[in-house]
């Protein structure tokens, strides 16, 4: 998109100087270090950096202009002439100029929220978004916070036919102010569960959080989310204020009630087989925990005015895969699961809940690294989660982590399990040797940890071994 720089300088309640020779902005950064010459420059700060200290680099490196903060210009740029816009915050600038961007397109913008399954969902809706119209632009990899979604606005096309943005938060306020910005057309709400708690407090500030990004929507907006979904009411009672319309989805064999139900079938070699709609759809084999996520972009493609029968034909052979969310990787004569993108209480339940009710017999270990932000109940939500290992009918535990990584252990042998068969490592190095010791080359290995753990080291260390 093209900003002249008159109009933009008033976007961001900013003043224009020496720009004598420069009409209009067109692409912006933020890293000097990745600029393209002809890049406006947004000095943003952040909690261990500040843009203006690295202001020089990015105009000898061809910045088309700057948006700074004036005082914390360095000193040795005062007498330098470069085409800039004095702001009071350049983050907020960086926010205003994506709001900007986001009144500029003519297309639709989907949201997604929610403690788990966000990146899956927003994976899958672009892909059946790109196989609808081919243009779309999304939220690359979980840049989704007050800096990446901002990013994502400004970098996207206004040819595409789509936006999906995903949409994160670790401290009230957050959600709010994305959607402010980003004015979606419908949202994805994935689930509510204990997440980002250190900050949060409680599922109850996590639901509060969640539910204000309804505040950038239009009246009559979809609201897509799952009939079981904590604090539901709560969620209504927004909803109402906002004139959001709420969409339940659920699966038909359950009680909930819901504005659209999926049913399953019987499919042939495996593959799965579902009803929505009123269609049949075939897309191959999907997991459990892919199938909701397959389902509520479904629905929120429906409910933006897409048909049914193109929907239908969208499905058929689409590719599910992840990398890191569910991700089954051959491993001698058994199976790893790769679920290490992150972890929270309930998406580890989730994913146990899952391998459980594909392979129920199955011989399982588990690999578990700490689950970050939790808060002041941290401890306790660990030893939760080890009770749950242990009654998934666990045979192995091995875990990384001091006091959080104890914590898994006192739930696991509290409920009964074995302390031969749980064991606690300070050292990655250590844990995977002692892996490949116990390893009998059979059964499912799940492998989960939140994003800090890094457990994709452990996975990729095995593969690599095991190849």
């Amino acid at each position: 998109m093209v900003y002249p720089l008159e109009a933009l300088s008033q976007t961001l309640n900013g003043q224009l100087l020496h720009a004598k020779n420069a009409n209009a902005a067109v692409s912006v950064c933020i890293d000097s270090r990745t600029l393209q010459p002809g890049d406006w420059f947004i000095c943003i700060r952040g909690e261990r950096t500040d843009g203006h200290l690295h202001l020089e680099q990015a105009l000898d490196k061809g910045a088309a202009g700057a948006v700074v903060q004036p005082e914390r210009i360095p000193e040795n740029l005062h007498d330098r002439e470069f085409p800039q816009i004095r702001v009071p915050d350049p983050n907020l600038a960086l926010r205003e100029w994506a709001s900007s961007a986001r009144s500029m397109f003519p297309g639709k913008v989907l949201g997604i929220t929610g403690s788990n399954g966000k990146t899956s969902t927003k994976e899958i809706l672009a892909r059946l978004c790109r196989r609808l119209d081919g243009m779309v632009d999304a939220t690359h990899g979980n840049l989704n916070n007050l800096i990446g979604v901002p990013l994502t606005l400004l970098g996207a096309s206004s040819e595409s036919q789509w936006w999906v943005i995903e949409m994160g938060t670790n401290q009230f306020g957050e959600i709010g102010e994305l959607s402010r910005i980003s004015r979606p057309d419908g949202v994805i709400l994935t689930s509510i569960a204990q997440s980002h708690l250190e900050f949060l407090k409680n599922t109850e500030g996590v639901v509060r959080e969640k539910s204000d990004i309804m505040k950038g929507m239009s009246p009559g907006s979809p609201l897509v989310l799952p009939a079981d979904v904590k604090h539901l009411d709560f969620i209504r009672k927004q909803a109402t204020q906002a004139g959001v319309k709420i969409i339940r989805y659920a699966f038909a064999d359950t009680d909930f009630d819901a504005e659209w139900k999926l049913k399953l079938r019987e499919g042939t070699s495996g593959e799965t087989v579902f009803e929505l709609f009123g269609e049949e759809f075939h897309p191959g084999k999907v997991n459990p925990l892919q199938l909701r996520n397959l389902a509520a972009s479904l629905v929120l493609l429906y409910e933006c005015g897409v048909d049914q029968g193109q929907l239908q034909q969208t499905v058929s052979g689409l590719e599910l895969t992840v990398p890191g969310r569910f991700e089954w990787k051959r491993l001698d004569r058994g199976w790893l699961v790769d679920d290490t993108y992150n972890a929270n209480p309930g998406s580890f339940r989730g994913v146990l809940d899952s391998i459980r009710s594909m392979h129920s017999s199955e011989s399982l270990t588990v690999v578990a690294g700490p689950m970050a932000e939790l808060g002041k109940d941290a401890k306790k939500m660990h030893q939760e989660i080890g009770e749950s290992i242990r009654h998934s009918g666990c045979s192995k535990l091995l875990v990384l982590g001091g006091t959080l990584g104890e914590g898994y252990l006192e739930g696991w042998k509290s409920s009964g399990g074995s302390t031969n068969d749980a064991i606690r490592f300070e050292d990655l190095g250590e844990l995977t040797d002692a892996f490949h010791n116990c390893w009998n080359k059979e059964g499912i290995v799940l492998v989960k940890g939140s994003r800090s753990a890094a457990m994709e080291r452990f996975v990729n260390a095995v593969i690599t071994k095991n190849q």
